[in-house]
């Protein structure tokens, strides 16, 4: 395996691997350079929902998406993730997957299925060189802080799951709490935690105050100093850690076919 970083911030290539081949070995190398580089692209891969599925499952234990829960005979799987004339892209906000869990996904797999002939870059942002470049008195500011996120209007959920899908999942899942700031179990380094997509207030704040203070904060996670982009090829895996980052996908594609495939561990 040949480890090839993308810039100062965040991002690597894994060159000469084969995610269909998963050993102990694989999986800890894997492992080291998500704690190093947290996300990584592996490009000519060539995966079926069941080995994307060995893969992923060799990450972490199977978490199930609340929308998935909520349906009947609720397993775990690859989602495919269908945007076209019919269904909009809705993932073209910063966001960290799932955060109004109060246990949500670790690492999450994607996959490019089928791809349109332009657009539909995606684009992460570490939250640990976000947090480490705040100013020290902000720092000390936010540490100790906790936030709330829920669902929130869920309208990009509603356009892909429907009206009732969604209203069951927010009832099984409605809210959860989150430090502004946490410490990540395998590296020791702080990072932000809070997203655009979900985060909703900071408990105990005034809601100006909490509004001012989330707003400056998700502007700052998404300042490009911190940011790598990924333009997708046929056959590319991208594999990252969800505590320290967020990503967005782009909607330039629209309403050019886009399918990906993606499962998330805990």
């Amino acid at each position: 395996m040949k480890v090839v970083p993308l810039n100062g911030a965040i991002g690597a290539e894994l060159l000469d691997v084969d995610l269909r081949d998963v050993t102990d070995e694989l999986i800890s190398q894997v492992r080291a350079a998500l704690s190093d580089h947290l996300v990584l692209f592996m490009p000519d891969q060539d995966l079926t929902d069941e080995s994307q599925r060995t893969f992923a499952g060799a990450l972490g234990t199977p978490y199930v998406h609340p929308l998935a829960r909520v349906r009947p005979n609720a397993e775990w799987r690859a989602e495919h993730i269908v945007d076209d004339a019919e269904r909009p892209p809705f993932q073209d906000e910063w966001h960290t997957d799932v955060t109004w869990d109060p246990e949500p996904p670790r690492f999450a797999v994607l996959r490019a299925v089928d791809l349109p002939e332009r657009g539909g870059d995606t684009i992460w942002t570490s939250t640990y060189a976000a947090y480490e470049s705040l100013s020290p008195t902000l720092q000390n500011m936010v540490d100790g802080l906790t936030a709330f996120h829920d669902i929130g209007a869920a309208k990009a959920f509603v356009s892909k799951a429907g009206a009732d899908v969604t209203a069951r999942a927010a009832a099984l899942v409605p809210g959860a709490e989150h430090p502004v700031v946490r410490t990540h179990p395998d590296t020791g380094r702080k990072h932000l935690y809070v997203n655009r997509g979900f985060t909703r207030r900071i408990v105990g704040l005034d809601p100006d105050e909490s509004d001012t203070l989330l707003e400056l904060l998700f502007r700052h996670c998404e300042r490009p100093n911190f940011q790598v982009r990924h333009r997708w090829s046929p056959g590319d895996v991208v594999a990252w850690d969800e505590l320290p980052t967020q990503h967005f996908a782009t909607a330039d594609h629209f309403p050019r076919r886009r399918e990906m495939a993606r499962i998330t561990v805990v």
